[in-house]
């Protein structure tokens, strides 16, 4: 299976089992199946985000795979979880996970050791990002939209006609007229809201039954069309940081190996640059460090939320050259030092990473 195909494929499955799960809570109905089924493709995507950074470095290093694992494991088909050894199969249950643990394995084969911490940090990392999915993502796709929000409480937002009283006017401005639905109005509406969050129908064809439900002058078109926009939003933002993240962790360890350090003694910071950039991540583009430095100073990508930032290996021919090191990959601290400039005192002064995020 090419790499790219089964990252999109596995992204897709991952989405689809999002939607799945956040559906099912507007529905009102117990989603623990389907955030299960989230958490595992979420750990392989993981796992394939590592690879993809730690493929990176080696690549810079002129490293083969083979050159930074000992003893030899190719490929196996049991782990182990406490004092049990289980079948592969049993910790991956979906296909597509399955297809990227076992790729995970053949491309970068390493100590069975190594391999079963990996595979537990990845289901521990999407873990957590379940449980806090599990636990918050409805309500605060909720808060976003106000008129999602009724809806999906049985509540709607409408401005009486002829309300010109003083005493009227401050009881409804700046606040909703609560118009209550019937029970099967309300369980009408949010199965409709459900299937147009899991892309089961359009919005349009949505909007016409809820003309027919006649909830149309309450619920409109668009607040259906919104709660999708918002969970798909909500997605992107949690996989956006995460997967950067995982990334930059596999480029970060395969250059802490004692092999790979000595023909990639640094990493550099790269920011993207566009209108959605911060300015503070603007201004760390080009920063130099070693694997140490990083981990003390705390600045492993993504330094924030939705950051895109990343950390790239420099090869010794490139530090050498540029006066970072000398030739057998030792830092030169003080030209690093000028070269980093006024860079250094965003981290200095508390503004990298970003103020209330933990990076790394």
């Amino acid at each position: 299976m090419d790499g790219g195909r089964s990252f999109q494929s596995l992204v897709k499955a991952a989405g689809a089992a999002y939607r799945e799960a956040v559906a099912t809570q507007v529905q009102g109905d117990d989603a623990t199946e389907q955030w299960d089924a989230w958490q595992e493709l979420t750990a392989a995507l993981l796992l394939m985000s590592w690879t993809a950074g730690a493929l990176v470095s080696l690549k810079a290093a002129g490293v083969k795979a083979s050159e930074v694992r000992d003893p030899t494991v190719t490929r196996f088909d049991r782990v182990r979880v406490g004092n049990d050894w289980i079948d592969l199969d049993t910790r991956f249950s979906a296909g597509p996970t399955q297809e990227t643990v076992r790729r995970f394995m053949e491309t970068i084969p390493m100590t069975r050791e190594r391999w079963e911490t990996l595979l537990q940090h990845a289901f521990d990392a999407a873990g957590e990002l379940r449980e806090g999915e599990e636990s918050d993502a409805l309500q605060r796709i909720l808060d976003r939209s106000p008129a999602l929000a009724a809806a999906v409480r049985g509540q709607a937002q409408r401005k009486p006609e002829g309300v010109n009283t003083p005493t009227a006017r401050a009881v409804t401005q700046g606040a909703f007229f609560v118009t209550s639905m019937t029970q099967q109005q309300v369980e009408a509406t949010k199965d409709l809201l459900a299937k147009v969050i899991r892309q089961e129908v359009t919005v349009s064809v949505a909007g016409k039954r809820l003309e027919v439900l006649g909830v149309g002058d309450f619920v409109e078109q668009a607040t259906l069309a919104t709660g999708t926009d918002l969970t798909t939003a909500r997605l992107e933002t949690v996989y956006r940081t995460n997967l950067n993240r995982a990334q930059t962790q596999g480029r970060l360890d395969i250059c802490r190996d004692p092999i790979v350090r000595r023909f990639v003694p640094l990493m550099r910071y790269n920011a993207t640059k566009d209108r959605r950039t911060r300015e503070t991540h603007k201004a760390m583009d080009g920063f130099i460090a070693t694997t140490d430095q990083i981990d003390a100073l705390g600045i492993a990508c993504p330094i924030g939320f939705n950051c895109r930032c990343s950390w790239s290996p420099v090869p010794i021919a490139v530090s050498a050259a540029k006066g970072w090191t000398d030739e057998d990959g030792i830092p030169d601290q003080d030209a690093i030092n000028r070269h980093n400039g006024s860079r250094q005192a965003l981290i200095d002064k508390g503004l990298v990473p970003d103020i209330g995020f933990v990076a790394g």
